[in-house]
């Protein structure tokens, strides 16, 4: 009785999280999802035979083995559970790093949707591996048999292109599926096709600019907006979303509205790059090339683009700077002033990603004004925060018709954007101020027909272009985010730019079609449109590739046609893809990376751990010496802060210092260096403080770097150069 616990804690994590997500996307079951069971019976099984392995020892480490095997299958099908909830999508492995930074936990994690039944399925694994017996000898002869079933039915039921990944395998196996891609050098007939694909295009007959007297320029991008979250655009092409957008969908109606524009990769970092640096972002999963920025020359992007034009530059969200490097990129990219997380000191509900959108959007409005009255043209970005898992909102607002707590975040930030442009009309800014509003990546439809529709949908995203004189326009030929700096310049007439951004101008028509691309890391799938609106979708290994071909001119609608992908339409794909890539392949001369723009840094008392250092995700050379150097001192009346540093590689932590109580009128120099034998990736430096007493407390940095250099490394190792905490009078 006591093996069969462990048996059945294997089998039941898996399937029980896998009912729920059936039962809460009101799915009905189908022969994809028995595949699906008897994948996850094969995990649980595999699971059973190393835990059965190490019980079979009878020693006390063989033990702690299996119980840690137990109890991490049941953290990974929660894990696979959170994921599919808002992705759609299998998590691939190496999104595992993201549980070492406090950003994420604090957004996301802290908000699992079944704690207490994941806390009690974790008791019974922690029960069932102190208590079980180890198996008889003969309990290997059935093993054998169920794990044979569980296999040969996974061979019998094949894999249906028209259900998601998720509902036919588990994630472990998708991750083991995940093969490297074949992308050789493309063949000639369509070198012409891809130069057209990576260069600007203004031969187009404009229709709208260029503008005179230097206009503003406003940028919004609604975290995770989609197409289908405007009604009448949703309602074009066939589908009905629950998350819905109607305040902005009626503005959108009033101004130009782009019905199709393609967003080319789910995560921030990787659809704010192609946005800002009229760049395609990598559409294969890797490091993302906002990151490759920060290592040395970076790219020219738009916000450089007008700062040299006279403009002030201005970044501002409501999420930590630190969080994937922004606050180097944004620099790099040519924004004089970043507004992060410690400047919005109020809201009405706040996670550890930032406060919601209609406070976001209140505080933000007065660094606007404040723009708009200087003497020069400026261009400001805004990025919100609420729509991201876990939706931020005050639990006490009522949105009429939305339930998901997804619905109704939406419905919160509709609202508040509505009162900010209403607030900037009524102040007198839109009179001489380009508003453009669109979205960093797209969340797609949650309740797709089938899975191509859902994975397709996942990268619609919209735009709407306010015009300082108002003009009515609906464009439904298919645009793309990588268009946005081009199309920018165009309006303001700095034509020369088609020379340094990709794409084409959303103010000019063209007589030709073109083919647009996008990648999705979650669904780790690219996917290519061709001028008809027909979507080729690949696995990033290349292997499989489907032609989807859709009902008439409904290109995100519900009834499509699915057929094999040509050899030529593959290569070229495959061919965009490679190209994609070419962000910084060499890394050995990577030199020093400030770890922090910020001289000052405000940690209140009320709060707990505070981010100030961290989300980096950094690919590192083999041969590599990466040297951390923190030199800081605390300020403030009988503050005391505790610093907490970590560092993780592959998700695997690599140094830490804990508990280090720092004084005010002290100071504290850290550093370190730890050699890297091996590549690795997923690189992330983390430094937390926490006020254990005293008023809020002011931390002055005097050095916070990262340096990776090559040298001789034969094995891992860590060598602390200095750690020390003495009187900031002591230099």
């Amino acid at each position: 009785m006591s093996w069969g616990l462990i048996v059945a804690v294997c089998f039941a994590a898996p399937w029980l999280t896998r009912a729920l997500l059936l039962s809460e996307k009101g799915l009905s079951l189908g022969a994809a999802d028995l595949r699906g069971f008897t994948s996850d019976a094969s995990v649980a099984l595999m699971v059973v035979g190393v835990v059965g392995l190490c019980f079979a020892k009878g020693r006390w480490w063989g033990r702690a083995i299996g119980l840690v095997a137990v109890v991490s299958l049941v953290w990974v099908s929660f894990a696979m559970y959170e994921f599919i909830s808002v992705f759609d999508s299998l998590y691939a492995l190496s999104h595992a790093a993201f549980l070492g930074d406090s950003t994420f936990v604090g957004g996301s994690v802290r908000h699992a949707g079944h704690p207490v039944l994941l806390a009690l399925v974790t008791v019974l694994a922690i029960a069932a591996g102190v208590w079980a017996l180890a198996p008889g000898k003969l309990w290997w002869r059935g093993w054998g048999v169920a794990f044979a079933a569980c296999v040969l039915a996974q061979v019998l039921i094949p894999m249906s292109p028209g259900h998601d990944e998720w509902r036919q395998r588990h994630a472990i196996h998708a991750n083991l599926s995940v093969l490297p891609a074949s992308l050789g050098p493309g063949p000639v007939s369509f070198r012409s096709d891809l130069r057209d694909v990576f260069r600007g295009d203004l031969r187009g007959q404009r229709w709208a600019g260029p503008l005179t007297g230097r206009p503003n320029v406003l940028l919004i991008m609604i975290e995770a907006a989609s197409g289908a979250h405007l009604p009448s655009v949703a309602t074009a092409q066939g589908v009905q979303s629950a998350t819905t957008m109607p305040k902005l969908d009626e503005l959108a109606q009033r101004h130009i509205l782009f019905t199709r524009v393609i967003s080319h990769q789910r995560q921030t970092n990787r659809g704010e790059y192609g946005i800002l640096c009229g760049d395609y972002p990598k559409l294969l999963t890797d490091q993302s090339k906002m990151s490759e920025q920060v290592y040395g020359a970076a790219r020219r992007c738009l916000p450089e683009a007008l700062r040299d034009e006279g403009y002030a530059t201005a970044y501002i969200q409501s999420a930590p700077l630190g969080f994937m490097l922004k606050d180097q990129f944004m620099k790099k990219a040519g924004f004089d002033e970043l507004i992060g997380d410690p400047w919005f000191g109020r809201s009405y509900a706040r996670t550890d990603w930032g406060v919601d959108d209609k406070a976001f959007f209140e505080q933000s409005l007065g660094r606007v004004l404040e723009l708009h009255e200087a003497d020069k043209p400026f261009f400001a970005t805004l990025l919100t925060v609420g729509t991201h898992h876990p939706f931020t909102f005050p639990n006490t607002a009522i949105a009429e018709g939305a339930r998901s707590r997804q619905e109704r975040a939406f419905r919160w930030a509709d609202d508040a954007l509505a009162e900010f442009l209403a607030e900037l009309e009524e102040r007198g800014v839109l009179r001489d101020t380009v508003v453009i509003i669109t979205s960093d990546e797209s969340a797609g439809l949650v309740r797709a027909t089938n899975a191509t529709q859902r994975l397709l949908s996942q990268s619609w995203s919209f735009v709407v272009v306010m015009l300082p004189e108002p003009r009515v326009k609906r464009i439904d030929t298919l645009f793309a985010h990588v268009d946005t700096a081009l199309s920018v310049t165009d309006l303001l007439g700095m034509e020369r730019q088609e020379r340094i951004f990709v794409g084409r101008s959303w103010f000019r028509d063209y007589e030709t079609s073109r083919h647009l691309f996008a990648g999705n890391t979650y669904a780790r799938s690219v996917i290519m449109w061709d001028p008809l609106g027909t979507a080729v979708v690949c696995g990033e290994s290349f292997h499989n590739c489907v032609r989807s071909v859709p009902e008439g001119d409904l290109l995100f609608g519900p009834k499509r046609r699915s057929e094999s992908a040509s050899p030529l339409e593959r290569q070229l794909l495959a061919e965009v893809a490679r190209l994609t890539r070419s962000g910084r392949g060499d890394m050995t001369e990577v030199g020093v990376i400030d770890l922090l723009t910020e001289d000052e840094i405000s940690v209140p008392v009320e709060g707990g751990k505070k981010l100030l250092i961290g989300g980096q995700y950094l690919r590192v050379p083999a041969g590599t010496v990466l040297r951390v150097d923190l030199d800081l001192e605390v300020a403030g009346d009988q503050a005391t802060i505790d610093f907490h540093q970590d560092v993780f590689l592959g998700g695997y932590e690599q140094f830490l210092r804990k508990g280090i109580e720092v004084q005010a009128g002290e100071r504290w120099r850290l550093s370190y260096e730890i050699e890297v034998p091996h590549e690795a990736s997923q690189l992330v430096v983390q430094l937390y403080a926490t006020t254990v007493s005293g008023d809020e407390a002011a931390i002055q940095f005097h050095e916070a770097r990262l340096s990776m250099t090559s040298g001789p490394v034969t094995a891992p190792r860590v060598t602390v150069i200095q750690d020390e905490v003495s009187s900031a009078a002591t230099r």
